[in-house]
């Protein structure tokens, strides 16, 4: 085996082990986004879809954090002051309410973010790793 075949190798190996690295961090920053989720749970849906993982192909690699709730995003950014308005009905009704109405003022809801602040913590754990990882044989 000449030189540039043994290079060729360790490079090899250590493109095989960056997907191993990555989701290593990954199953990490989705346990602590799990654990530190600043809002009360009501149904534990949004907490329990919190994920992490990683897509490798064309010789790059992504981790990914992410909501699989649909109204994650709202948890994330929250939302500005809206107006509720019935989709089907003509009015609206809730348990203990007065009497139906046409529309609700909702005041809107405060950001409670998991998933930015865990990534810009795992971004330097991960580059760490990274560099780590290329620089020892």
């Amino acid at each position: 085996m000449a030189f540039s075949d043994n290079a060729i190798a360790h490079l090899e190996r250590k493109i095989g082990g960056m997907p191993a690295l990555m989701l290593n961090l990954a199953g990490k920053a989705e346990e602590e986004m799990k654990m530190f989720a600043p809002w009360r749970d009501r149904t534990s849906h949004a907490r329990g879809g919190l994920h992490a993982g990683v897509e490798a192909g064309n010789g790059r690699f992504v981790l990914f954090l992410a909501h699989s709730m649909e109204y994650g995003v709202y948890l994330e950014e929250g939302t500005p002051p809206h107006v509720i308005k019935p989709k089907e009905k003509k009015a609206l009704h809730w348990v203990g309410a007065k009497h139906p109405v046409k529309r609700v003022k909702h005041p809107g809801t405060k950001a409670r973010p998991i998933v930015r602040p865990t990534a810009e913590q795992y971004k330097t754990k991960l580059r760490d790793a990274v560099l780590d990882w290329w620089r020892n044989p």
